[in-house]
């Protein structure tokens, strides 16, 4: 059997998660009560990543022999919902850092010492953000450039979309090289040459400094170079596929889902002016609010119950990327399936229950103080990345006609 570089079966035992959650909470209660003003005053505040950092939440699923704590995939998830729930901002701001920690720990014994390099620096605390995506570029094309000059690799090029690289330390890059193929490497984010600008505009997901990043002349060290053929967009491995990525964004949108419901009990919990026309003389007791925040929570663990079946089967196919095996096209086949589906029922419950919350009050639920509608706006915005008309007709294609769901895609412009 091909050596691996983790135990596939990495798991952190009940002491170790115990201590984690001791550690965590608090970090997330302050999230949670600082969240409504960061959405309100914008702008990039790293307060809240260096907490994380400090607690040890960006280093959930690194190995302990490389500084991390070990986590199982289905364990870090549950910290990973945690945090979306406190603030789904910030969760999104740290997705480039959890997808390049599976596609560490998924790579075979060939690339281990790139893997063990990289699993040692998020060891330390760092934090990696990325620069994958251009404004107007034909589908599949990069038109930042990695040129070799003088014996150094050199980076020239625009990036949009750069979701929390103003939070990171490094920043992960897609470029195209000197022979027209595909090249990915790693920047530092404050080295010579590199602008971030926090210029995203969306009206949800505000926070995750998803804004521009430009590469002027930028000096790339040979080691900071993805080994050929092994890139962000090479290969069949699973952690650089949809599956990965849709998975962050569906445990950022349960996160959001519980955030609400949280919200919303709470109001009404501390409620005392009721209506006229109510079915109680008191909120809490009113058996038309209570029926609702019922069917809300109904929603929110229907969910958060279909998203937590995706941790482990995901799991699976990393250990087998991690041991160089190639499963059956059919196993592949029915993961990304069961992501598709899942963001099918998750993504437009999450929007409805967002919605429905505002009924349980009067105009009093609208306070800009209490920023219910930020959790509308994230949700929105987060659904909007993968529209969901198009993952419909991709499993009516794979249920009806046995066409297999796509891995990866691109966005841009179509080639003339």
């Amino acid at each position: 059997m091909t050596q691996t570089i983790i135990s596939p079966v990495q798991s952190a035992d009940d002491v170790v998660l115990a201590q984690l959650w001791d550690t965590l909470t608090p970090v997330f209660a302050e999230i949670t009560a600082t969240a409504p003003q960061r959405d309100a005053t914008g702008g990039i505040n790293k307060a809240p990543i260096k907490a994380l950092r400090d607690a040890g939440f960006t280093r959930l699923r690194v190995p302990v022999e490389y500084g991390g704590y070990g986590l199982s995939l289905p364990q870090a998830y549950e910290f990973f919902v945690a945090l979306a729930a406190a603030d789904s901002n910030l969760a999104q701001a740290l997705r480039a850092h959890w997808g390049f920690a599976e596609d560490l720990l998924s790579r075979p014994a060939d690339e281990a010492e790139f893997a063990r390099h990289w699993l040692t620096q998020l060891g330390t605390g760092l934090i990696v953000g990325n620069a994958i995506t251009e404004r107007g570029n034909v589908h599949g094309e990069s038109t930042t450039r990695l040129s070799r000059r003088d014996g150094q690799w050199i980076l020239n090029g625009t990036k949009f979309y750069s979701t929390g690289t103003g939070y990171a330390d490094a920043i992960l890059v897609s470029a195209t090289g000197d022979d027209d193929e595909s090249a990915s490497l790693i920047v530092a984010a404050d080295a010579p040459g590199v602008e971030i600008i926090d210029d995203w505009d969306g009206f949800g997901q505000r926070l995750t400094a998803s804004g521009t990043t430009y590469f002027r002349n930028v000096v790339v060290a040979d080691a900071d170079v993805f080994p050929p053929g092994h890139g962000l967009d090479s290969g069949d491995r699973t952690a650089f596929g949809q599956a990965t990525w849709q998975t962050v964004h569906l445990a950022t949108l349960v996160g959001i889902a519980k955030a609400v419901l949280r919200d919303g009990v709470g109001y009404v919990q501390s409620r005392t002016r009721t209506f006229s026309h109510g079915a109680a003389d008191t909120v809490q007791h009113d058996p038309q609010v209570l029926q609702l925040l019922g069917e809300l929570s109904s929603q929110v663990t229907g969910i958060e119950t279909i998203f937590r079946a995706i941790p482990p089967v995901l799991a699976e196919h990393f250990a087998a990327d991690a041991r160089g095996e190639t499963l059956p096209e059919a196993e592949v086949d029915a993961l990304y399936a069961q992501v598709y589906q899942a963001q099918q029922v998750i993504a437009p419950v999450t929007l409805e229950v967002a919605t429905k919350i505002f009924e349980v009050g009067g105009a009093s639920a609208t306070s800009t103080l209490r920023a219910f509608d930020r959790h509308w706006r994230n949700a929105r915005v987060l659904a909007s990345h993968n529209p969901l008309i198009y993952r419909a007709r991709i499993l009516g294609d794979y249920v009806v006609n046995g066409v297999s769901p796509e891995r990866n895609y691109t966005v841009g412009q179509a080639a003339s």
